[in-house]
Formats: structure tokens, C-alpha cells, sequence
């Protein structure tokens, strides 16, 4: 392998892991919505099938948020088509 080939699949690399943590950002972004942890204001919902209802808090503990977090990014990993090596390891931290 080339000098030349080697910084290229360096700067691929690069660009997948912004590209990972880009997408790993929403999904937290939009667990945080969906759990009621809004640092943002609330969408406007324009019915009862809206997720959480409004002025409702739900804690769940720390244990339940993460294994929520993992399994969001085994649904988005999955969709993405990611390496099932991946997904699996995500699978195996959840027992």
C-alpha cells in the first residue's frame, strides 16, 4: 500500500467517524426529546399521539437511559447497514 493510499483511507476514516458521531448525536438528541429531557422548547404536537404527554416527567434511572441509548444506536446502526460485528458488541453490553 502507497503512501498516497494510506492517507486516503486515513481521511475516509475521519469522515465516517464525523459522520458516526453526527448520527449518534441526533439519536441522544431525540432520546432526550422523547424521555422529556428538552434543554430545547417542545415541538408543537397536533394530537394525542404526540409520545410523551405534556407535563409529564419521566425518570428512569441512569441503568434504563443507557441500555435505551445502546439500543437506539443498535436501530440506527442496523438501518444504516453497519457491520453486524458492531451491532452485536452493542447487543452483548446490554446483558
Amino acid at each position: 500500500m502507497t503512501e498516497r493510499e494510506m492517507r486516503e483511507q486515513q481521511e475516509e476514516a475521519k469522515r465516517r467517524v464525523l459522520e458516526m458521531q453526527s448520527r449518534s448525536r441526533y439519536a441522544a438528541t431525540q432520546m432526550n426529546r422523547t424521555l422529556g429531557n428538552r434543554e430545547e422548547p417542545p415541538l408543537q404536537q397536533s394530537g394525542p399521539a404526540g409520545g410523551v404527554p405534556q407535563g409529564k416527567n419521566i425518570s428512569l434511572p441512569r441503568e434504563e437511559l443507557e441500555r435505551l441509548f445502546i439500543l437506539s444506536l443498535c436501530l440506527l446502526l442496523s438501518q444504516e447497514e453497519a457491520d453486524q460485528s458492531v451491532i452485536l458488541g452493542l447487543m452483548y453490553l446490554l446483558t
